[in-house]
């Protein structure tokens, strides 16, 4: 039975020893002496109870228990020094992934050009995007499933354990599949109407509920979805009013096909923000992301 005390140095010493079959030039490779080999492979014979090598004059060969343990110990040293390269590679950027939460439209709207600059720079790096809502990329970034997380910040809220900056903010506003008045109604009007939001586990939802709280207006929404792009889809099929960032529905409102609605109350922008877990050592692939995301106008 293996003596679970061996040094891994006496294997490493073993390996070379058996590779080349000649303890002078194991000593060269290893930059030791070579009575120093010899008295590593004696102790590994001792240790494990068996003879490695047969010794006749200056040279050796292996036992066949010898032969045994070099084929595993050559298997052993190959995949180390596989895992040495790869080390390297992620060191020099050959290779790695970097793992990134971030909602739908957070990826589509704010983060394509930096994914993209990357690309360009790091061809070899993987960029695994988690696409979830706010919540639950803070909740994985807490347990270390991902390297970094891109959200909606929720106004107040204590993100124990992380840190972050923020990127930029997103301005939301409501919509309608029908023309309206300039002019601005109240937040209570606009409650009477069929209203159309992200489903409650969002922070957009969060925020919205907290609008109409601290408005001291009652409503209760006629429809939840868990997209943007179906709150625009269920608008212009006149379903109700939605309450949706205006990049998203920029280019519906500018061909006509959707209103916007306009309210004598501030909606507040929601801003966004980069966050990292602080007891999770960044990798230097996750550390460019970072760099080029901060960098690239949003």
């Amino acid at each position: 039975m293996q003596n679970p005390t061996i040094s891994f140095e006496l294997y490493k010493i073993f390996y070379h020893a058996a590779a080349t079959l000649n303890f002078s030039k194991a000593a060269e490779s290893m930059h030791v002496t070579q009575s120093a080999v010899s008295q590593a492979i004696k102790s590994l014979e001792t240790q494990l109870g068996i003879p490695l090598f047969f010794r006749q004059g200056r040279s050796v060969s292996l036992t066949h228990e010898g032969e045994i343990l070099f084929a595993h110990i050559e298997k052993a040293f190959h995949f180390i020094r596989s895992a040495e390269i790869s080390m390297q590679n992620i060191k020099s950027l050959d290779e790695g992934t970097v793992f990134i939460g971030a909602s739908d439209t957070i990826t589509r709207y704010f983060l394509m050009d930096a994914i993209k600059a990357f690309h360009l720079a790091y061809p070899r790096v993987k960029l695994s995007i988690n696409n979830r809502p706010s919540p639950r990329s803070v909740e994985k970034l807490k347990n270390g499933e991902l390297d970094l997380a891109v959200i909606n910040l929720l106004p107040d809220s204590d993100y124990e354990g992380l840190e972050g900056v923020s990127l930029t903010t997103l301005e939301h506003i409501f919509i309608s599949s029908s023309p309206v008045s300039a002019v601005p109604v109240t937040l209570k009007t606009l409650s009477q109407h069929p209203l159309v939001c992200l489903e409650r586990k969002s922070t957009t939802r969060r925020i919205l509920e907290q609008f109409f709280a601290t408005n001291e207006v009652i409503w209760e929404p006629a429809f939840e979805f868990g997209s943007f792009d179906v709150i625009l889809e269920a608008v212009k099929a006149s379903m109700g009013i939605g309450f949706v960032p205006r990049k998203i529905a920029a280019a519906l409102i500018e061909a006509g096909e959707l209103s916007e609605v306009t309210i004598k109350e501030p909606i507040p922008s929601i801003e966004i923000g980069i966050m990292v877990n602080k007891s999770k050592p960044l990798s230097l692939a996750a550390k460019k992301y970072l760099e080029i995301l901060k960098n690239t106008g949003v």
